[in-house]
């Protein structure tokens, strides 16, 4: 996301998302698609306010959400504060401030669109994840180019692309949420590259 865009994310927006997006169904969708639990070290990336990173803890895992927002990041906290297995950072995800072979399972929900270098997030988070890893990226499918979301051909570029970077096991599933469809691309992280 473009420095600009980030700072468009004024405290008062990210309150008025926080409000409109508590806990949309697609973070069900993806959580249940990654089944989270004890053991797990869960990565959400473009965390928005948090809601998906409270689910992966509630189910026992250690989550981590990073979003290029400080006021999001802030609202984040605040709303999970208390709650044991949950911590937030501001970070990009082409340049995530975590360590290597740290997270079992890493996701982006509804923000994957928003990256300015697709290729070069997938990399990173390739880096953060332990061999074996699973990775999520959940976004509604949209009928034409040009929204929040990837149409089935971008989805497929996403597939194509996850595959030239040594993920394995990559697959698009699709999810009824609500008025609209979403769509699961999944993968299983190698070695390093």
């Amino acid at each position: 996301m473009a420095d600009d865009e980030i700072e468009r994310w004024s405290r008062w927006r990210a309150t008025v998302y926080g409000l409109c997006s508590r806990d949309p169904r697609s973070n069900r969708v993806v959580v249940e698609a990654a089944a989270p639990g004890e053991g797990d070290a869960v990565v959400d990336v473009g965390c928005g306010v948090g809601a998906a990173v409270r689910r992966a803890a509630a189910a026992g895992a250690d989550a981590t959400g990073v979003d290029p927002s400080p006021a999001m990041v802030d609202i984040a906290r605040r709303r999970s504060r208390g709650r044991p297995g949950v911590s937030f950072v501001v970070g990009d995800a082409a340049d995530l401030p975590l360590p290597d072979d740290s997270a079992s399972i890493a996701w982006t929900i509804a923000s994957f669109h928003h990256w300015p270098d697709r290729r070069a997030g997938l990399v990173e988070i390739r880096r953060v994840l332990r061999p074996g890893g699973c990775l999520l990226i959940g976004e509604r499918r949209l009928r034409r180019a040009g929204g929040h979301g990837l149409t089935p051909a971008d989805a497929d570029s996403v597939v194509d692309l996850l595959r030239s970077l040594g993920y394995e096991d990559v697959s698009i599933a699709s999810h009824r949420a609500l008025l609209s469809t979403m769509q699961v691309v999944s993968a299983t992280a190698t070695g390093a590259a």
